[in-house]
């Protein structure tokens, strides 16, 4: 998904460089490294509490204190958080009963996704402009960008409290004014034209 400047067409001030930082990094890895409890949402809901103990290309290993392992495989897994953080996330996440209605199954086919453009998620992310974002499961979660990679979006919440949500689950993301940022939409818009980052092309 990584996504080169045309100096034709404008660019994004900083863009290409932090996605040669960020694109290829995962969570996982830093689940798998830290060694903490974390808290995984996941289907069909369920929250599982545990530490990740393995990672694999599609599939991660989680094991629970004092419990028995369990493979899962990640586009079953909506977002997840430090367990410590638990009561907090319960607060604040909200649900949206019209998506959870629907009864989506994880995506496992590309073709079957809802995306978000990098170029999108950087302004937003720059601009600290709060989004709400909508996942298969029908969970929202209102924050601030503050991190991105192929694979996933960092936010964060009222009170500091982080979360990070898995990009195969995007259903929707939207600004407080309801203005989309969906691949589907911002092909047209190219709100990231109108952002404070955007540089012009040359005359």
């Amino acid at each position: 998904m990584t996504q080169s400047s045309n100096p034709a067409h404008g660019h994004l001030a900083g863009f290409k460089e932090y996605l040669a930082a960020h694109d290829s990094h995962s969570v996982f890895d830093d689940a798998l490294a830290s060694d903490a409890l974390c808290n995984f949402h996941v289907h069909p809901g369920r929250i599982v509490t545990a530490r990740l103990t393995g990672a694999e290309t599609y599939d991660v290993t989680m094991t629970p204190a004092g419990g028995e392992a369990e493979v899962l495989q990640k586009h079953d897994i909506h977002f997840l958080y430090p367990a410590e953080q638990a009561a907090a996330v319960a607060k604040l996440v909200q649900p949206d009963s019209a998506v959870a209605g629907l009864g989506l199954a994880p995506s496992i086919y590309h073709r079957e996704r809802r995306f978000v453009k990098n170029k999108t998620l950087f302004p937003l992310m720059q601009e600290r402009t709060v989004v709400f974002v909508t996942l298969r499961d029908g969970s929202v979660i209102r924050g601030l960008i503050t991190g991105f990679s192929r694979y996933d979006i960092q936010m964060s919440m009222k009170g500091g409290v982080v979360v990070t949500l898995l990009r195969h689950s995007l259903h929707d993301i939207r600004d407080k004014n309801g203005r989309g940022y969906l691949k589907s939409v911002q092909q047209k818009r190219k709100d990231w034209k109108k952002s404070s980052v955007f540089v012009a092309p040359a005359a």
